[in-house]
Order: C-alpha cells, then structure tokens, then sequence
C-alpha cells in the first residue's frame, strides 16, 4: 500500500474534516497514486464514517442530559447545558429556552448561548406572535428559513428592530410541555438561510423534554426546602407531601435508569407496572405491542391485541391526537391511555389497564416523556444496527455507479449471489415498530435476504423461488396497521434489481393512490396504467386518473346501471359489440344501447384517438380499483 493511501486511511480514521481528506484525495489522483473509482470510495468512507460520528454524539449527549436530571441540583447549570448541547447537535449559531409569563400573556428567553446582543438575550413577545411566541403557545413546532421575510408570521416592529440587529435569518422553535401545559419553547438560530429536517424537529424536542423536567425538578426541590423549615411546627401534616416529592424524584432517577441501562420497553413496562400496581401494555403508533406485562403475561398480551383492533382502536386513535393522558371505559373495564410525542407526530402509546389509584400529580406525564426517550433512543440505535443493510441496498438499487466486486462482495454477507432469482418486496406500514416488524418478516424470509428500512418504507430483497411477497402477507395479515405491499419479481442478477425496485415502488404507490390498505400488488404487471398512476403520484397530486370517465361512474352511482363496466369490456375487446355482449352475458342491443348513453354522457368522439387511450386507459384504472388487483 503506498504512502498516500495509507495517509488517506488513517486521515478518515482520524476524524479529518471532509474539506482536508478532499484535498489529499485530489493531490492523490493527481499525482497518479490513486484510481478515480478508489477516490470516491474515499470521499464516500470519509462522510459515512462523519455520518456515524455523529449518531454516536447525538446519543451520546442526549445520554449525557438524561444524567444531569439524575442528580439536578443548579437548574441555571442545567439549563446552560441543555441550551449549549443544543447549539452544538443542531449545529445552529444559537440556541436558546423561553418561558411563558401568562399573566402578562408574554415569553421571554430564560437562558441562550450563542446569543450576541443584550436585546436579544432579554426579548420578550406577546404570546402567539413571531416563532417564539408561535412555538410557546403551545400548538406544534414552527420553522423559518427567512423570518423577516416572511409573509406567514405576525411581526412586531420592535421585535424585527432586535431581530435585524442579531442578524438572525432562520429559527426553530418547539414547545415545552408540564402537567399539559405550554410552558415555553427550546428554539436553535441560525444567520444564514436554513431549512430544519425531521431529525433536527426530533432532536430538539427530546431536548425540550429534558428541559422541561429540569425546571419541574427545580420546583419540586424548592418545595423541599419549604417543607423541611417548616418540619419543626407543621412535621406531621408536611410529612406525606415531602414523602410525595421525595418519591417523585426517586421516581425519575429509576426511569433515567431503565432509560440508559439499555432495558428497553419490557423494563419500562415493568416499572410502570409497579408503580401504577396495573395491567401494563407498551403499543407502537401501529398499536402493535411492544411490551405487556400482567399476573400472566401471554393472556394480556392477546387480549390487548384483540383490544387494540377491536373496541380499543377508536380510543387510542383519539388519545393519539390530543396527545395528553385520557381515561376510557370499554365495556365493563377502565383503561388509561398516556400517548407518547414529539413535535413530527405519535410514538407510541402506554396503556394502563384498571382502574387507578390516586397518583401523585404529573405521575402520567412523566411516563408519557420517558417512554418517548426511550422510543428515539431504540429508533436511533436500530437505524444504526441496520447500517450496513441500508447502505447495501442503496448500491443494489439506487442506479448509482456501483463496481459489480463490491455489489458482489457486500451482498455476499447476507447469502445473495449474481446468480440467484432475487425479489424486491416494498412495505408501507405507517407507525410500526422497526424491529417488531423487522421480526415478523425475518420468519418470512430465508436467511439469504436483505431487509432493512430504506426511502421511508420497509424494504426486503431476497433470493426467492417466487412466493417471498405471499408469505410476508401472511405473515403480517394480523397486523393492526394493515400493510401495503408492493413487489416485483423474482429476476436473475444484481444488475435487474433496480428496475424491479421501481416496479415494486410503482406498484406500492398505485395501491395507496387507489386506497387500497393492506392490499398486494405485482408492480411489473400494471404496465402503462402503473406509469399514469406513478406519474399521478409522484408529479401531480391533484390529477384523477378517473377524470375522464367521471360522468359514466356518476350516472351509474345515481341510476345502478354498468355503463363504466360497459366501456371497459367493450374497450379491452377490442370495440366487438359481440365479444362485448358475450363478456357481459347481455344482447347486442342493450350493448348498442348502453354504447349510445355513454356517447351522450362522454360524447360521440369518446372513441376516436386519441380519447379513445385515454379513455380506456380510466377504466383500466377505475376496474384496477374497483374489482382488486388480481
């Protein structure tokens, strides 16, 4: 190995930034000491190991919080801490919390780092108004990427004034929540134009959270203190209420615990089951179990199951949406349900069987943010786990310039050769659990497969003898959410896998743009109605592909006639009135009848090209949706 990949290597493993190891690169290939193709194998080692990195100081420093709640002492050191890792995992120029004052209907910034000038530090703002008042009321995350300039936001001159002078372009706020209520908001800054993904939205309300712990933990220890001066005169009424509070705080440090020890939803199921003395279920925004735990564990666990499909549903649906702890009573039982959020939507859901005894204030809550911890810590490091799957499946399918060495030496790992009848299998399943249902389709495919999330839906490409697709939906018949599957396959070779990945794509898309939930569909068979609806979904989400034959799908609504089956027989046998009349098991005449109402309704040119594509082309669509997709 010569000097300079040798150099290049250990600059990677060293952490070097991307300008430096770009540098090194281009000097290499200029001095002939390197190949293109190993230049970009370069460049791209050096990102997906900066990548990685950085998952790891994500979790890291999100671990690290959880640990200062542990102990709280000085919440003004806590919150300059939160406030600075924020800045730092955001990588925003400043980070900052504000609390409201709902007397005075006003937020103010309660502590910042990164923050330039004295007005900024000591904004305040009605509530409502701006992206700190709108984050602090309490709704839903906000962003913009250009905040004086933007039309959708209520300004206040004098706040624009402070504003202009920090030289703040774009801003994300989101709220903070204790015992259901808005308390403030954690927001990051940036002044430069800049556009916040998901992930961000995700990390700074998992921050949030802690945030918004640390302030109630604050209070909670100055109530102590209270209660400790007053001990000598009022010691046996104030001796419950430190007891309370004491417990509280126990409390937390046995959530953190569970939390970071690595527990996961059977240990939280576990706690709380002991703290609430209740039935306990653990469910994925899905309603897919997590976790149950009760006297016997197997029977709960198909019984909320049952629940959870059944009488159950509509309840969990409503808790989901309004986000806080609601009491439901389903037949003879009582259930509490504590939904877990964060701003980007439902997590998961803690179901309290029983009816429960008084608990101390803010008790569901408190389990309510540690449950939606710890679903982002398991997503975290499940995304992680599946890293090199994911990156695999990026060179099969993504058309990319991939060597065929390294298709094949990295497929090799999971048992796929360039040889084998390969099958890609695309699976929406909005809400489930990753590795729940990691599980149910791995009992669903050999050994020698891939499965791994990937654009957003669940993705599986295995060597196949042709019933892969049929078996994961069997598999995941009982699924509450009811998964969408679309496939292609099986074809020989790696260098097919793209096209079938479009095709199972193609095939997925037209199920869900069809309303067809939880159904099957082979998407190398839709031929040109697969690219109208592909087309329809992927450019134009306002377009009907029923559009044209509308007319005949409304006259047939209003007066029970066949004319749209009529059109699509008489279209797909080639405009034979007999062979028309034969698939239909009708005369002639009522053929040649039905064929002039639907003149009158589409117009006599419904037949000449080029309607007459278009036209057959919705109802191929409209027969697609209306009889399956055999």
């Amino acid at each position: 190995m010569n000097s300079s990949v040798s150099a290049i290597l250990e600059g990677i493993h060293a952490g070097i930034p991307q300008h430096e190891l770009d540098a090194k690169v281009a000097a290499a290939l200029a001095r002939g000491e390197l190949t293109a193709a190993a230049g970009t194998a370069a460049r791209d080692l050096g990102l997906r190991v900066a990548e990685r990195s950085r998952r790891e100081e994500v979790l890291r420093a999100l671990y690290d919080t959880a640990t200062d709640l542990s102990g709280i002492r000085d919440v003004e050191a806590v919150l300059q801490a939160i406030v600075g890792r924020t800045r730092t995992l955001s990588g925003s120029d400043m980070a900052y919390i504000s609390l409201n004052d709902h007397a005075s209907n006003e937020t103010y910034i309660r502590k910042s780092d990164g923050v330039v000038t004295e007005a900024y530090r000591l904004l305040r703002m009605p509530i409502g108004t701006g992206i700190v008042g709108r984050a602090a009321a309490g709704v839903t995350s906000y962003q913009s990427a250009d905040y004086l300039d933007d039309p959708e936001i209520t300004h206040l001159p004098q706040v624009d004034s402070i504003v202009r002078a920090e030289g703040v372009r774009s801003i994300l706020g989101v709220p903070m929540y204790l015992h259901g209520k808005a308390i403030g908001a954690l927001l990051i800054a940036d002044r430069s134009r800049r556009g916040y993904p998901n992930e961000t939205v995700d990390l700074l309300d998992a921050i949030g959270k802690h945030a918004a712990v640390a302030l109630d933990n604050a209070e909670r220890f100055s109530s102590i203190r209270s209660a400790l001066e007053r001990l000598g005169k009022e010691q046996a009424s104030q001796q419950h209420e430190m007891s309370e509070l004491q417990s509280l705080m126990a409390l937390d440090r046995r959530l953190i615990e569970t939390v970071i020890s690595g527990g996961g939803y059977e240990g939280f199921a576990d706690l709380a089951r002991h703290i609430v003395a209740s039935r306990v279920a653990v469910l994925d925004a899905a309603d897919g179990v997590l976790a149950a735990r009760a006297q016997d564990d197997e029977r709960w666990t198909a019984q909320i199951t049952r629940l959870a499909t059944g009488p159950l549903a509509r309840p969990l649906r409503t808790a989901a949406a309004t986000g806080s702890p609601r009491e439901f009573q389903v037949g003879s039982e009582t259930f509490t349900l504590v939904p877990a959020r964060t701003a980007s939507g439902h997590l998961a859901t803690l179901v309290l069987a029983d009816r429960l005894p008084d608990l101390p204030a803010g008790l569901l809550e408190r389990l309510s943010i540690f449950l939606t911890i710890l679903r982002l810590f398991d997503r975290a490091a499940h995304d992680a786990a599946q890293q090199l799957q994911i990156e695999l499946l990026d060179d099969l399918l993504s058309g990319r310039e991939v060597t065929h060495d390294r298709k094949r030496q990295r497929a090799n790992r999971f048992g796929l050769r360039p040889t084998d009848d390969l099958t890609v299998v695309v699976i929406s399943a909005p809400g489930a659990d990753h590795r729940r249902l990691e599980t149910r389709l791995r009992s669903a495919v050999t050994s020698r497969a891939l499965l791994a999330r990937y654009n957003g839906d669940f993705c599986v490409v295995a060597a196949d003898d042709g019933s892969v697709a049929e078996r994961i939906r069997a598999a995941l018949a009982d699924e509450p959410s009811r998964p969408t599957i679309g496939f292609a396959g099986p074809a020989t070779g790696f260098d097919r896998l793209t096209t079938s990945y479009r095709q199972a794509r193609r095939g997925l898309a037209t199920l869900l743009m069809l309303g067809r939930t939880g159904a099957l569909l082979d998407g190398a068979r839709l031929g040109a109605v697969g690219l109208l609806l592909d087309a329809a979904h992927t450019l134009d989400p306002a377009f009907s592909p029923l559009a044209e034959i509308q007319p005949l799908l409304d006259y047939d609504a209003a007066h029970h006639t066949a004319l749209a089956e009529t059109a699509w027989a008489h279209l797909e046998f080639g405009c034979n009135i007999a062979r028309t009349a034969t698939e239909l098991f009708i005369h002639r005449n009522t053929v040649r009848q039905r064929l002039t109402r639907i003149g009158a309704l589409l117009g006599d040119d419904w037949l000449d090209r080029p309607r007459r594509l278009e036209t057959h082309l919705a109802v191929r669509v409209w027969k697609l949706s209306d009889s399956g997709t055999g």
